[in-house]
């Protein structure tokens, strides 16, 4: 594919797209399994929490995974944008709010893999929007 006139048009790249449907599938499995686990005996959180708040962390992630799924599909910066930033900006507040807790509140040690997982994701969601939005002049 080559990129349109408009910036904002511009396609994402072949890799970036197969990312971002695998990301999609994986998003979709893991809300399920949040939203089925009161019911199949199965807790993805390392700490307790109630069956209401599982099945809410449940529908959150299942919608991601739907927008990541149809911004992947559509292809375009323009569609995925909007993605990206929410992607950058939930994953540097729970980054903060991680290391807050690990450092001042006593979370449990589990929570450092939680806080390296989420260094893995930040780090090429802030590439691409610096690679995109500086190519699109934005």
């Amino acid at each position: 594919m080559t990129n349109t006139a408009s910036p904002d048009r511009r396609w994402l790249s072949a890799p970036l797209r197969r990312v971002l449907a695998l990301a999609a599938l994986i998003d979709v499995i893991l809300g399920a399994l949040f939203l089925l686990g009161p019911e199949i005996g199965l807790s993805l959180w390392p700490a307790q929490i109630s069956p209401l708040l599982s099945r809410f962390i449940g529908a959150i992630v299942v919608a991601s995974g739907v927008g990541v799924l149809v911004a992947a599909r559509q292809g375009t910066w323009q569609s995925a944008r909007a993605l990206f930033y929410v992607g950058l900006v939930y994953d540097l507040l729970t980054l903060v709010a991680l290391l807050y807790h690990l450092f001042f509140m006593g979370a449990p040690s589990v929570f450092w893999v939680y806080a390296a997982l989420d260094t893995i994701y930040l780090v090429p969601i802030a590439y691409v929007i610096w690679t995109y939005e500086r190519a699109s002049g934005a």
